[in-house]
């Protein structure tokens, strides 16, 4: 849920998350802004009041997360010749110049073709989308292969760019997966759509849903620890 308080001079808008918890927790993320989580039965109004109290500490949260992302670009330019990982590979990025966006594997090269590759800004949005795409595609392999096994069929599946998540799933059944998932070795995004088709039976993280996992992937935990150690080494 999206909100938003004035403090003082000052709009903060935040996206509100309401679950089975105790506490308050107030968290920063790059190019998703604030998020508070909140217990179920907290009040709109006091939780307002929570974030109006703490405007001046969230900006600054989030200045420091975007001094860290923009250090981090400029540690790691994209440009030719830059190493990205495609589907657990290291790859060397291959700029050409072109009308539309498109990206392809090619032996040890990943070949993007984009009207501007001399802007950094381009070139990652160029990866980001042509990547996605891709994920799409092997994510979809994925659930024909899985589907018949595990017995339940997904509604709407589509792409994110999730900040905190490997993948979701909604009470209706829909399915979301982050497209970084696609530079990550193939068992891994394996990992992530059996974790979410097994959602479909079992919404929560109980000894009954892992034990659903691990009798269809029965090596997940290798997995699951190699995208909690590697994770933050994906994306652009």
């Amino acid at each position: 849920m999206k909100r938003a308080v004035v403090a003082g001079n000052r709009r903060v808008e935040y996206t509100l998350i309401q679950a089975s918890r105790r506490d308050v927790l107030f968290q920063a993320l790059p190019e998703a802004g604030i998020r508070v989580y909140a217990p179920k039965y907290m009040r709109l109004r006091d939780i307002d009041a929570m974030v109006r109290e703490r405007a001046d500490q969230l900006a600054g949260m989030l200045r420091d997360v975007e001094a860290r992302l923009e250090a981090d670009r400029l540690a790691h330019p994209m440009a030719d010749g830059t190493a990205i990982m495609v589907e657990g590979e290291r790859k060397t990025l291959r700029l050409r110049r072109g009308a539309r966006r498109t990206g392809r594997v090619e032996g040890d090269a990943y070949l993007l073709t984009l009207p501007d590759p001399d802007s950094d800004e381009a070139v990652r949005a160029a990866v980001k989308s042509t990547l996605s795409a891709l994920a799409l595609k092997r994510i979809r392999e994925r659930l024909e292969y899985h589907v018949p096994r595990i017995g339940r069929a997904p509604g709407r599946v589509a792409i994110r760019d999730q900040k905190s998540r490997w993948g979701s799933c909604s009470q209706k059944g829909n399915v979301n997966f982050n497209w970084k998932l696609v530079m990550a070795p193939p068992p891994a995004l394996d990992y992530v759509v059996v974790h979410e088709l097994c959602h479909l039976y079992e919404f929560n993280h109980s000894p009954r849903f892992w034990a659903l996992v691990a009798r269809h992937m029965p090596d997940y935990e290798v997995w699951k620890k190699w995208l909690k150690a590697h994770g933050k080494e994906l994306g652009v």
